[in-house]
């Protein structure tokens, strides 16, 4: 089952009916606890090592990679 939207009777869009699945893995996105990826993990382990180095991070770089 994918995404479902509800209509009311002019045809305008008034709910969403998502997967389970789906919504869990997006509370989880919220809270901040979903697991990272692969590359997540990657590139976070590279910029903490980046710190230890003493080099600066860009935020704005930071912020747009991300």
């Amino acid at each position: 089952m994918g995404i479902q939207y509800l209509t009311n009777e002019s045809g305008q869009k008034t709910a969403v009916v998502i997967p389970l699945d789906e919504w869990e893995a997006l509370q989880a996105e919220l809270r901040g606890d979903a697991l990272l990826s692969t590359n997540d993990e990657e590139d976070r382990r590279e910029a903490y090592d980046a710190l230890a180095r003493g080099e600066a991070v860009d935020l704005g770089r930071a912020m747009a990679d991300w």
